[in-house]
């Protein structure tokens, strides 16, 4: 059973745990009394409520993602999401009703418990439900969450732990398999768990690192599993569309997603607290995964993986992108993601208009200039192509 010595304030001072890829996203010293805390990283007993129950309406992870333009067509529902980490609260805010018991490979047990909080944070991100007037957690919020605890009393991990966590989200019937964290060590047993999980058709999402450090003028180690080619690797994304982490030689980021920013439900109570990092971002490419897995039932885990790819928001010139719900749902040839069919679906109304704040408006300029690149592209590739097709042919004479 786990140890629970106690409970540690939301303001106290932690400091960051090396193992894990998740960390507490700092406030700004004037910060408003509406603004969440960062989620504290305990070294004993468990994280408390936050005294913070109303933020923003929409996060700007969540602005700049938008995922409820394609709640139309999907909302996750029917795609169970396994969150690899530190367990599920199943009483958290936005989680009442959507956790399943899970597994907790290292104690026994079930996993409807969190102590760090992480992986509640994870699970808040990945299928949040709607609060009416409160905040918007969840990229696929009638997805299900499957809780499987892989971390130990210690605070640490092992490639086998994940490996013994992925086996369990294959048999507790996960379509999705989403991890916190990672190992620098390639073992054998995570590499052959995740083969199984590609045998079985299951998507693994997994963080980049950005905590081990690296040897001077040298890219940072790569993480395990996410330096698996079979893994769908995630790097963060910042306000200004800059990437959070600096890639490992061979085992960079697939695909971005906000790493910063992020609000989400506290294990107890009904504060919020700000997450960022690389978890963060896995937890946001997963929620669009399990959009993507409920509107296409027919598409295997691969093609889910190659859809989020080639749907991606990349600018010219980038090597990687950011990943795009809608796009992603709703491309009727991802390779021409261009060619989206927006008409005759309305418009989403979001039920309470979002304030206008600098975060909300860095978001609009970074997609904006996005769009604008890449229309601008498009458009010369186009009067290119048709000056090669007007041009007369050789005379028969």
């Amino acid at each position: 059973m786990r140890r629970t010595t106690g409970r540690t304030a939301a303001g106290s001072v932690a400091t960051a745990c090396v193992a894990l890829g998740l960390v507490a996203a700092g406030a700004p010293p004037a910060a408003a009394q509406s603004d969440p805390p960062a989620l504290p990283v305990v070294s004993d007993g468990c994280v408390g409520p936050s005294p913070v129950t109303a933020s923003e309406r929409m996060s700007w992870p969540l602005a700049r993602l938008s995922p409820y333009q394609a709640w139309q067509l999907s909302r996750g529902a029917g795609v169970v999401v396994a969150v690899l980490d530190s367990g599920v609260s199943a009483t958290a805010t936005g989680l009442t009703g959507a956790v399943l018991p899970g597994r907790d490979v290292v104690s026994g047990g079930g996993a409807r418990a969190d102590c760090l909080g992480r992986g509640t944070a994870m699970a808040g991100i990945v299928a949040g439900r709607d609060r009416p007037g409160g905040t918007v957690f969840g990229m696929a919020p009638e997805a299900t969450i499957l809780p499987i605890r892989v971390i130990n009393d210690q605070r640490r991990i092992t490639g086998r732990a994940l490996a013994d966590g992925i086996d369990a989200a294959l048999t507790g019937g996960a379509d999705i398999v989403v991890l916190g964290t990672g190992d620098l060590a390639d073992s054998r047993h995570l590499r052959a768990a995740v083969t199984r999980a590609t045998n079985m058709d299951v998507l693994v999402v997994a963080p980049v690192n950005d905590r081990a450090p690296a040897v001077a003028g040298q890219p940072p180690p790569a993480w395990f599993p996410a330096a698996y080619p079979e893994v769908l690797a995630i790097g963060g994304v910042d306000l200004d569309g800059r990437a959070t982490e600096r890639p490992a030689k061979d085992g960079g980021p697939d695909v971005l997603a906000p790493g910063v920013g992020a609000v989400v439900p506290g294990p107890e109570g009904p504060g919020v607290y700000a997450v960022g990092g690389p978890a963060v971002a896995a937890a946001y490419a997963a929620g669009t995964a399990a959009l993507v897995r409920a509107y296409h039932p027919d598409l295997t885990a691969e093609q889910v993986r190659d859809r989020l790819l080639a749907t991606a928001e990349r600018p010219p010139g980038a090597a990687v992108g950011t990943v795009d719900p809608y796009s992603a749902v709703a491309a009727i040839d991802p390779e021409g993601a261009a060619r989206i069919v927006r008409h005759g679906v309305a418009p989403v109304v979001v039920p309470v208009a979002v304030p206008p704040d600098d975060a909300l408006a860095r978001a609009r300029l970074v997609t904006a200039a996005i769009v604008t690149l890449t229309l601008l592209v498009a458009a010369l590739f186009a009067v290119r192509h048709g000056r090669r097709r007007q041009r007369p042919g050789p005379s028969g004479h």
